[in-house]
């Protein structure tokens, strides 16, 4: 039994008794429980799930010894008394809740105090977590095994009642009548942030959950339920997914000058290819984000405006996207004259001609100019009739932002969220360019040091709004954290992820699978390193199917090979992991040669052979 469990013991024992408060042994001792518990709890609390410790070793009134010690947390800094606590009670041991504290309630809080409650209970009720007991207080979830408080999977618990606080925020706080004196309270997420540990731990499946979390959407309970809502956020555009390799660009992730084939967007009319400036997909979801980043004075969301300004020519025109087939160029607009020849060889004269028939204009000597708004049905018509030349639309119009534009602090403001997938495999400063600066938080748009930079190809003033959120995945089996780009590293929030053998909390013929993985672990972080360790991922598919013939795929085909790149073929180490169950080890003499040169030969050789038939004798 470790010193907490034996300092907690010890509080049960005295709780229900008088204490003299000049005896310096028993005050120490309590004091020692009050610390070790504190600095457990704000472990988990606070380093692992960013809470805000709000009070701790709450255990003595009147010198009388309460049944309980409690420590308090807060998601944020705000005016509520909404708490998520952590409580050892000396009736039912350790267990986690969310509630108000109910002797500092305001005004609000005791008028809807009974409300907020209920609220909280019908959210509880939905939730059921493996290493908790439930009781007939749905708020309350009983840890069911003190002797392994050090090994729960707290993590998954507080956060869902992370979930359940903000919706209570929203719910009862953030209201005209009670608001609450900070302006924002939703949940703060970094805003770069990288899921990092060994293969198998979860990390990619883990971004769909996080994607829900920061785009401010209840994490659902059923996979399948959290995965069909992390589609309508992609097809809605507010996600995006991406996986870096050796070969990925900064022209894929920002711009980059890319053919377009004949019929596609930019060149729906052409007779060839052509090339010209492309978005990647960060510069493309970064104006998304912008767009509701944004708020004008005399409309609910800014439209795209874009400036045509040909100065060779004489031509200028602005044009307004009121939305994906209709661009609107406005009053004031100028249109060329003039013809280049592959404006006649593209067949545009039809469509310039239909212009001039239905469009209000005036006529000037080198150009027509607009008496009031035309709508064209893409970028590239617009152009290429104002200029008379053919254009893809990209090249010529360069998007603007209104005078009147201001930072959108009225309105919730949507999130977007770019997940980057194995971000270590890339070569980051290749990838990211210029935008290593402009994805700090301190440098984006809105931040006292915001910065705007000129990007290379297309020379548009760009810069990263507050509400793109960067969300990585990295597995430490392949490049570690020390090695990654110090730039890099700087400006991510990095959140480990290791194995949870407590998810495996089932045996398979016998054999406790949860065991026989810690003791898998333990071995390779002895003869390598931790971010080599195996994720239980790699187990998982066993709860559908116990059976030892799945298992002994698993190893087969799976963890063998993988312990294989591990050691560098060194049969000895993969051996000491997992016995010689797993491996044959045999001798091999000279005597195999016709032809012997001493110098080849060894005393002792031998080569190893992964057996056909697994024993898991030593795992039972």
């Amino acid at each position: 039994m470790n010193n907490l469990l034996e300092e907690f013991a010890f509080y049960k024992n005295i709780q229900s008794e008088k204490y003299d408060k000049n005896n310096q042994q028993v005050k120490q001792k309590l004091q020692n429980f009050r610390k070790n518990l504190g600095d457990f709890t704000d472990t988990i609390f606070v380093q692992k799930n960013g809470l805000i410790a709000l009070e701790k070793g709450m255990w003595q009134n009147s010198g009388n010894f309460t049944k309980y010690m409690w420590n308090r947390y807060k998601l944020q800094d705000d005016d509520t008394n909404l708490v998520i606590y952590f409580n050892a009670s000396t009736i039912d041991g350790f267990f986690i809740g969310i509630g108000l504290i109910d002797d500092k309630l305001n005004e609000y809080e005791k008028e809807h105090g009974q409300e907020i409650y209920d609220f909280l209970d019908e959210e509880c009720k939905k939730m059921q977590h493996k290493d908790f007991d439930t009781t007939s207080n749905p708020r309350k979830f009983v840890l069911k095994e003190i002797e392994r408080y050090d090994q729960a999977d707290y993590d998954t618990l507080i956060g869902e009642l992370k979930k359940v606080y903000v919706k209570a925020l929203n719910k009862f706080y953030k209201t005209e009548n009670n608001e609450s004196k900070k302006k924002n309270n939703s949940v703060q997420y970094p805003l770069n942030q990288i899921l990092f540990g060994p293969p198998g731990t979860g990390k990619t499946y883990n971004t769909i959950n996080k994607a829900l979390e920061i785009i401010d959407e209840n994490v659902l309970q059923k996979r399948s339920d959290a995965k069909e809502r992390f589609e309508e956020f992609k097809k809605a555009g507010q996600i995006e997914f991406v996986t870096f390799h050796q070969s990925y660009g900064y022209e894929e992730f920002v711009e980059g000058i890319r053919a377009i084939p004949v019929g596609q967007e930019g060149n729906e009319n052409g007779e060839e290819m052509i090339y010209d400036v492309k978005d990647g997909i960060f510069k493309q979801l970064a104006k998304k984000a912008k767009l509701d980043f944004f708020t004008t004075s005399n409309q609910k969301n800014i439209k795209r405006k874009f400036l045509l300004n040909a100065k060779a020519l004489n031509i200028q025109a602005e044009m307004i996207e009121d939305d994906a087939n209709s661009y609107r160029v406005l009053k004031g607009s100028k249109i060329r004259k003039g013809e280049a020849d592959s404006f006649k060889r593209y067949n545009y004269v039809h469509l310039k001609n239909k212009v001039l028939e239905s469009a209000k204009y005036v006529e000037k000597d080198e150009f027509y100019l607009l008496e009031e708004d035309y709508v064209f049905q893409s970028m590239s018509a617009a152009s290429s009739v104002i200029l008379g030349r053919q254009s893809n639309g990209y090249n010529d119009w360069k998007e603007a932002v209104e005078d009147d534009v201001k930072i959108n602090e009225t309105k919730d403001t949507k999130n977007y969220v770019l997940i980057i997938d194995e971000i270590n495999r890339g070569n980051i400063s290749k990838i990211f360019g210029e935008l290593i600066t402009l994805i700090e938080p301190s440098k984006r748009i809105g931040a006292e040091e915001e910065i705007r930079l000129k990007l290379p190809y297309s020379n548009d003033e760009f810069g990263v709004p507050s509400n793109l959120y960067i969300l990585g995945t990295m597995n430490t089996a392949d490049r570690s954290i020390a090695l990654m780009d110090t730039a890099l590293r700087r400006r991510f929030s990095f959140v480990e992820m290791p194995p949870k053998a407590e998810l495996l909390n089932f045996e398979v013929d016998g054999i406790h699978i949860q065991t026989m993985l810690e003791k898998i672990n333990k071995r390779i972080e002895y003869l390598y390193d931790r971010d080599h360790m195996i994720g239980h991922a790699y187990f998982m598919s066993l709860q559908n199917n116990p059976s030892l013939d799945e298992l002994e795929s698993i190893f087969r085909d799976k963890i063998i090979p993988l312990l294989q790149e591990y050691f560098y073929d060194d049969w000895e180490k993969i051996v000491m992991v997992l016995g010689e169950g797993f491996i044959q080890k045999e001798e091999v003499n000279g005597d195999i040669f016709d032809y012997k040169q001493e110098e080849y030969l060894e005393e002792d050789t031998y080569v190893y052979r992964v057996r056909e038939n697994f024993d898991f004798e030593k795992f039972r």
